[in-house]
């Protein structure tokens, strides 16, 4: 069921946002509107975590995949978020420096086709990262 307000944007969480997650608190206030796969293909990687002490590893989105390596569908969850969440996600994500947001369309688990603001890193991915091929984070 896509957005029910003007006012709010279908926002597809593919990493960290996602449920049982780190970072899923920033969405807390948002409504699950379901669990999807991205249509388009991506360069969808692992790798070090650059803002975290922690070193942890999160999920990097590239429009395109590197050379020789294989772009995939991307499993996620779609909330509905409003304006302020979706200003606090850009601020969180380094919107338009680091990650920058994006349009894609998503099929639901549903069977429906939702259009869904991402973020993805621009420019090519890096040697060192490693390919998510299932994939899901």
């Amino acid at each position: 069921m896509p957005p029910t307000n003007p006012k709010t944007t279908a926002f597809f969480a593919y990493g960290t946002l996602k449920r049982n997650r780190s970072n899923h608190d920033l969405l807390t206030a948002s409504r699950f509107i379901g669990k999807g796969v991205t249509a388009q293909k991506y360069g969808f990687y692992l790798g070090p975590d650059e803002q975290s002490l922690k070193g942890s590893s999160i999920p990097y989105l590239f429009k395109e995949p590197r050379k020789g390596d294989q772009a995939v569908r991307v499993y996620g969850e779609v909330w509905e978020v409003n304006e302020f969440t979706l200003n606090q996600l850009d601020q969180f994500e380094g919107h338009p420096n680091w990650y920058q947001r994006a349009e894609t369309s998503v099929k639901l688990n549903s069977g429906e086709n939702i259009s869904s603001s991402l973020y993805i890193m621009p420019g090519q991915p890096d040697s060192h990262l490693k390919v998510i091929s299932s994939g899901c984070f």
